[in-house]
């Protein structure tokens, strides 16, 4: 808060106790916002110029005084543990200073990062690989084929569901699939902590603080508000560092250590120890009028629970909000729909990955939306259309998008357009990608992108988040898969795990529907959205129809 007549300056929060004595008034009128100076502008970020000379602070560069360092030997096979371990090697490592046990694994204690991980090298250990040592990727789809054929947990009914497919004049079938993804971030995971008898210091790329601060009170001894977290720059989040798993690595070996420590993943460790995406299955079926117009949609979604694990009470009669989302919420008015949930364990630890459910799940049910379309020989575009005229705000998405995209207007010859429309976050949104198939591999020229979010505030941001977005979702399209055998993860770095190369990536073009509606999310919408509008391309420019993801070259020929 400025004086204007003396320029001095208060914070909000040193005013915040005399302002809550206040009475609250009845009527507040709000700033008219012709008259705003910052909302709705483009703003550039204050954090640019630290990040680019090097002064801002990773959670990997964080260094207190008195720091040791840390590395974990964990098992390969999830769940399961040390049997024994001779640590003779590790302890004449030059620098190591302790090998010891915590509940992840076997950790190395040392007087440099480069120490502790060849301690971790030079360890013997014998694993007790538990009751998942037998689990593939083959063994998970054929548990989900079967889980499919059964009834699930009903999560949205409308109409007669199921039952209204009795009486469509014609029916088309389609199952979808979608793997384990991995987060990949950046920087790897990591955390430091000072653990005390007065308290504890946690020093994280966090974007979990509360769970943190709970976590380590609880794992140190201590009362959590004795915790102090201080969070650090993310080198990349994408829900991976709402865990805390890497928290609870420092928080043990710096009591055991009675110092402060930081503990470093290696890639390897990030790739092999995530939090996945969960794998998914989906059986959809539709039925069409005598005119091809669709009368009715069941989908059944098979795949494991993130809640069960993280918060079990959101988990309602069967059914995880995040297993059904970009399914359940579809706005077509269709007059009969039954969407169904199968929560199946597999032994694969699973977790929050940028927009989650919709990540896999708009990617079902925008590419079989345009499998309706094609089997009723009707423009996608004009399809969704009909049947969002209760939807307005997914309808303005659309129609923007398909406008900027010149959808119906002719392309060169080989290349086809796809769309794409969904809602989460408190946003709309909708994509249009221009797309070409030359030898097995799948070229993305254009991405068109329109999105309602409420209020703008900062569109520069909007812009680089709907860009952000679709570049992740469409790494995951064309490249990502974590796939298991004898219950280990195969991918070990970036090597087989890629990422889309820069000369890969396609023009983005953002467009912002105006709106005064409340303020929606933009960080993850277009990663749900742009592996449909892709997939729906290849189909328009090839007639090949791809259900399971990645996009690999034998579905193309």
């Amino acid at each position: 808060m400025i004086n204007s007549a003396t320029k001095a300056r208060l914070s909000y929060g040193s005013l915040a106790a005399a302002a809550s004595k206040l009475p609250v008034p009845a009527d507040v009128e709000l700033k008219d916002p012709k008259l705003y100076h910052l909302v709705g502008k483009a703003t550039r970020r204050l954090d640019t110029p630290d990040k680019v000379d090097g002064r801002a602070q990773f959670g990997i560069d964080v260094r207190p005084p008195g720091l040791l360092y840390a590395s974990v030997a964990r098992c390969p096979v999830f769940g399961g543990k040390a049997a024994s371990v001779d640590d003779s090697k590790a302890k004449a490592v030059p620098g190591v200073r302790n090998v010891m046990q915590i509940s992840s694994g076997v950790a190395v204690v040392a007087d440099n990062t480069w120490s502790a991980m060849e301690g971790r090298r030079a360890l013997d250990i014998q694993w007790d690989e538990g009751p998942n040592a037998s689990v593939s990727s083959a063994s998970i789809r054929q548990l989900f084929e079967e889980r499919a054929g059964q009834p699930g947990a009903v999560a949205r009914k409308e109409g007669e569901g199921e039952a209204g497919l009795a009486r469509a004049a014609r029916k088309i079938e389609a199952v979808y699939e979608a793997p384990f993804l991995a987060h990949a971030t950046m920087e790897p995971m990591n955390c430091t902590a000072h653990v005390r008898a007065d308290g504890c210091d946690v020093w994280a790329p966090t974007q979990f603080q509360t769970s943190t601060q709970n976590v380590t009170a609880k794992a140190a001894g201590v009362k959590p508000e004795d915790v102090r977290v201080h969070t650090t720059f993310l080198g990349g989040g994408f829900g991976r560092r709402a865990e805390v798993d890497f928290v609870l690595d420092a928080v043990e070996c710096s009591k055991a250590a009675n110092a402060p420590v930081k503990v470093t993943w290696s890639r390897e460790d990030d790739m092999q120890h995530d939090f996945y995406r969960p794998a998914t299955y989906s059986r959809f079926t539709a039925g069409l009028d005598a005119d091809g117009w669709p009368v009715a949609w069941t989908a059944r979604i098979v795949c494991s629970s993130i809640f069960q694990r993280v918060n079990p009470g959101n988990v309602k009669d069967g059914v995880d909000r995040t297993a059904v989302e970009g399914s359940n919420d579809i706005a077509y008015s269709i007059p009969n729909i039954q969407v169904e949930c199968q929560l199946t364990e597999t032994g694969v630890p699973v977790g929050f990955w940028r927009s989650v459910g919709h990540s896999q799940n708009c990617f079902f049910s925008e590419s079989f939306i345009d499998e309706i379309a094609a089997a009723s020989k009707k423009d996608p575009y004009e399809l969704r259309r009909r049947y969002l005229g209760k939807a307005p705000r997914h309808l303005g998405a659309l129609d923007l998008a398909a406008t900027r995209a010149g959808w119906g207007k002719p392309l060169p010859e080989g290349r086809g357009r796809g769309i794409a429309v969904m809602t989460g976050y408190g946003s709309y949104i909708a994509q249009v990608a221009e797309v070409s198939v030359e030898k097995g591999a799948v070229r993305v020229h254009r991405v068109v992108c329109a999105v309602d979010c409420g209020r703008v505030v900062n569109p520069d941001t909007i812009e680089a988040q709907m860009q952000s977005g679709t570049v992740y979702g469409l790494t995951a399209a064309l490249r990502g898969a974590i796939t298991i055998d004898h219950g280990r993860v195969q991918q070990n770095n970036f090597n087989d795990y890629e990422m889309l190369r820069i000369d890969e990536m396609p023009a983005v073009e953002v467009y912002i529907v105006p709106s005064h509606e409340d303020v929606g999310g933009v960080g993850e919408p277009s990663t749900g959205t742009i592996a449909p509008a892709v997939c729906n391309a290849i189909f328009a420019a090839t007639g090949k129809r791809i259900r399971r993801l990645p996009i690999r070259a034998e579905d193309l020929a």
